[in-house]
């Protein structure tokens, strides 16, 4: 079924024998092809990835809109999470170590140790403070708790000068957590990050 947007005057979806769809922020019209849903091992083990792949940062992809420095023009961050992450989709299996969630030229944080809060409370978390000339006082650190089995994320932040964070949550008592974290600073309107690093203490 398509969907019109009068605004725009476009539409998405399938419309008699064409298809309005969107490209590199374009919209765009082709004719219609039906698909050809043939299972090959190399599409099998491309849909595993991407499956695999997208549920996993479907769980956190919607708290890091205020927090991600991905160019996600066009897209959602979950999207651009999975383009970041190609190379998982078509090996057909996700590894919590080898993802990305964020990108960019500045230094990470260094020395970054998280911790459970007593009584299932949520997570802290401390760092040495990433330094330099590119780094203004502005500066957060992002951290994000991932456990895929219960179905549970979520997303901290606090000042890259503060050393410290504290993200209260009702965490699962018998959770296995990924923990992501990164550095995010800010050029007037536009955000700047450093790339995600992987921490697996309390995986």
């Amino acid at each position: 079924m398509g969907k019109l947007n009068l605004l725009k005057g476009s539409y998405t979806g399938k419309l008699g024998q064409t298809v309005g769809a969107k490209w590199k922020n374009l919209s765009t019209i082709r004719t219609y092809t039906k698909p050809a849903y043939t299972n090959t091992p190399a599409q099998m083990t491309i849909r595993k990835g991407f499956g695999e792949l997208t549920s996993f940062a479907a769980l956190f992809a919607d708290q890091l809109k205020s927090f991600s420095a991905l160019n996600t023009k066009g897209m959602s961050v979950r999207n651009a999470i999975i383009r970041l992450n190609k190379e998982t989709v078509s090996l057909g299996e996700l590894d919590p170590a080898d993802l990305l969630i964020s990108r960019g030229g500045l230094p990470n944080v260094g020395a970054f140790t998280p911790a459970k809060k007593a009584a299932n409370a949520g997570f802290t978390a401390t760092w040495t403070p990433a330094q330099g000339v590119t780094i203004t006082a502005k500066s957060k650190v992002i951290a994000v708790f991932v456990d895929p089995a219960n179905s549970f994320a979520v997303v901290g932040s606090a000042l890259n000068s503060a050393g410290t964070m504290d993200v209260p949550a009702a965490v699962p008592a018998s959770g296995n957590f990924h923990c992501y974290y990164y550095l995010l600073d800010f050029r007037g309107s536009s955000r700047v990050a450093s790339p995600s690093s992987y921490d697996d203490t309390l995986a």
